[in-house]
Formats: C-alpha cells, structure tokens, sequence
C-alpha cells in the first residue's frame, strides 16, 4: 500500500502544482479595451500593434471574483469613464481645428480689406463700380473711394484685424 500511495501523491502534488499555475496566470493576465476608429470596442488580452489604435487603448485590471455581483458594475463604470475621456478628447481636438480655421479665414479677410484700403485710397487707379444695367460699369469719383475706406477700416477694427 505504501508503494501506491506515492505515485498517487506525486500525481496529486503535479496536479496542483498546474491549478495554481493555471490560476496565477489567469489572475494576473490584462485585459486591453481598444476603441478603433470607426468606433468598434475589442477587448483583447494583448494591447494593439496599430499606434493609433495603442492611443485609444485602456488597462483594465479586474480583480474582483468572478462571482462579484459589482464586477458587470465596474466594469461599466470603467467603459462610462472611457468614453467620457475619449470624447472629450475628440471635442478639444476638434476645436482646435476649427479655432486654426477661423483664425486662417480672418487673416485672409483682414488681407483681403487692407488690399482694398489701399486700393480705395490710391489717387493713381482707376476704380469702377457696376452699374444700373448689366455690363454697364462707372467710375468712382474720390470721394465715395474715401468713404469706401472708411466703411472697410471700421469693419476691419470691428472684426478685430490689427
């Protein structure tokens, strides 16, 4: 009987020798939550190999047991703070954007309105308006230019050009 119970106790000392292995890399093993760009969530074991992808990615560690009734709870949490975080990333990066263009649109009007500043206030050309009738054009005598100017000046402080 001796001789049994050694084998069978060295079965029983591999067997759990593999269980706690198995548990140990299952406790420690990460979870990666990837938002790609079209907006699809993956969760994987491995973080993404895309940079882009690397950028929207998030470590969760749960190490709550499986049979936590508040682990679905935060874990939702996680994913609500997730997207909260990566929509206000969006949001900013957007208003820059949109800041950088507005910025660019005004430069060229402020362009746009000293060009004709100059051109209204040069006693050298020749400025014309369209006419009553089609193709018909009239010249502008120096006083509506003068005026001209200083509507276009006034719009120009108004709009902030400096």
């Amino acid at each position: 009987m001796a001789l049994q119970f050694f084998p069978l106790h060295g079965f029983a000392r591999l067997l759990v020798a593999v269980l706690a292995l198995v548990l140990s890399a299952s406790v420690s093993a990460a979870l990666y939550k990837s938002v790609g760009p079209d907006g699809k969530v993956t969760y994987s074991d491995k973080p993404p190999m895309n940079v882009k992808e690397a950028e929207k990615t998030e470590r969760i560690r749960d190490t709550s047991s499986p049979g936590d009734p508040e682990a679905v709870k935060k874990l939702a949490e996680q994913e609500a703070d997730f997207q909260k975080r990566m929509n206000e990333r969006q949001a900013g990066e957007q208003k820059a954007v949109d800041e950088k263009k507005e910025r660019a649109d005004l430069l060229r009007r402020c362009q746009d309105a000293r060009t004709a500043v100059r051109q209204y206030r040069d006693t050298g050309m020749t400025l014309y308006r369209a006419g009553e009738k089609e193709g018909e054009r009239a010249a502008l005598d120096m006083e509506t230019r003068l005026k001209e100017a200083d509507r276009v000046e006034r719009e120009m402080k108004e709009a902030g050009c400096d």
